[in-house]
């Protein structure tokens, strides 16, 4: 008996150590189809955008609460919450991937899930529609002799599967959308620079100047629609100043705006020493808990539920911080998680099970009841 189920455990390991070669073989395959996809999709859409034949969205059909008497009423960008997207731009590995996690589901008695590597997001415009207005993007940094670029992905190794490559074509496919529905509640972009162990395709460690270029790219790419910290400051020194005179901007006055913050990562330090008022910068640079008193603190990331439910008091309700946390992780998902980021009144809650267009009626989704996707006091 102890016998044959090492023989089997062997079997499994070989069998999953095998696959490997066939990862890489069947990613780099994906990847070059999956940068044509993106290209012919931007160039749909432009068309389709130019004609007047997509897609218009009414912000109201997303919101739980009444949206234009929260508008009217004066509400602060603080006071609005969010259903949000992880790894927005990430699609279903390749075969040899699921085959690997099928074995490792195998190995483990279940504990590894062999639906690990199912995960596949829909494309930002898709999650636009369907009222999503937080996107997470994983962005790895290429340079070319002087040209630098970033590019989108789970990992450049085993999980390259994106609708967004290019992360240049998916800020010009976030603008597109936003001009096309002016009006839209602010669409809030967390990037997260990732850090390549083994660079592949000229891929180099994020630095502050690579952090510069990302500046750079989106004002140029944004423009108008790029809300800055500049923005949201205005005549404030700091944003503990504007925090503890509870003055966020209001919703009214960040309609049609993108907000783009710095996933907290190697740089972030060096990237908030740039200009400690965060008035010269692109991005908000989002912090932990343990830097919530900081004058340059506006984001937190507090990505367990039961944290941000915890310190929602102190947090949320006295220094006005606006917090990130999670719902769930792919396969791992729990009502207490749910109910937790729900309750903590986290102005950011990101999920692997957002609303979709493709979604099965009976399946778990996030939202704020009803599907809704946005909620207002």
């Amino acid at each position: 008996m102890i016998g044959s189920v090492v023989k089997k455990i062997v079997s499994l390991l070989v069998a999953t150590v095998m696959l490997v070669p066939s990862i890489f073989s069947q990613g780099f395959e994906r990847l070059e189809s999956d940068k044509k996809a993106q290209i012919e999709r931007i160039a749909r859409l432009e068309q389709a955008y130019a004609n007047g034949e997509a897609l218009k969205v009414n912000e109201q059909d997303f919101v739980l609460g009444d949206l234009n008497i929260a508008i009217e009423n004066g509400i602060k960008f603080n006071e609005i919450s969010f259903v949000a997207t992880h790894n927005s731009y990430q699609t279903k590995t390749v075969e040899a991937y699921c085959q690997i996690f099928d074995n490792l589901s195998a190995l483990t008695f279940n504990l590894v899930s062999n639906k690990s590597g199912e995960f596949s997001s829909q494309t930002l415009t898709d999650q636009f529609n369907c009222g999503i207005r937080s996107i997470e993007m994983d962005i790895e940094t290429v340079k070319n002799g002087d040209d630098v670029s970033f590019v989108c992905m789970h990992n450049p190794y085993f999980d390259m599967g994106t609708t967004s490559y290019s992360f240049e074509l998916a800020l010009k496919e976030i603008k597109m959308w936003s001009d096309y529905n002016p009006s839209h509640l602010p669409i809030t972009i967390i990037i997260e620079p990732k850090t390549s162990f083994i660079p592949l395709e000229n891929m180099e460690y994020m630095n502050l100047d690579y952090a510069l270029k990302l500046d750079e790219m989106l004002r140029d790419v944004l423009g108008d629609n790029l809300f800055e910290p500049a923005d949201m400051l205005r005549d404030y020194a700091s944003f503990a100043e504007m925090r503890y005179a509870d003055d966020w901007c209001k919703v009214e006055d960040m309609l049609g705006k993108v907000v783009v913050l710095l996933h907290d990562t190697g740089i972030t330090e060096d990237y908030i020493k740039l200009d400690e008022s965060i008035k010269s910068q692109a991005m908000f640079p989002m912090l932990r808990y343990d830097d919530s008193d900081l004058p340059y603190a506006s984001f937190l990331l507090m990505n367990n539920p039961w944290d941000a439910f915890e310190n929602r008091d102190e947090i949320i309700d006295t220094k006005k911080l606006i917090v990130r946390t999670m719902a769930d992780s792919y396969t791992d998902v729990s009502q207490k998680d749910l109910d937790d980021s729900i309750q903590s009144g986290a102005q950011i809650i990101s999920t692997d099970y957002p609303v979709r267009t493709d979604s099965i009626a009976d399946s778990y989704v996030v939202s704020f009841g009803n599907n809704k996707t946005i909620r207002v006091k």
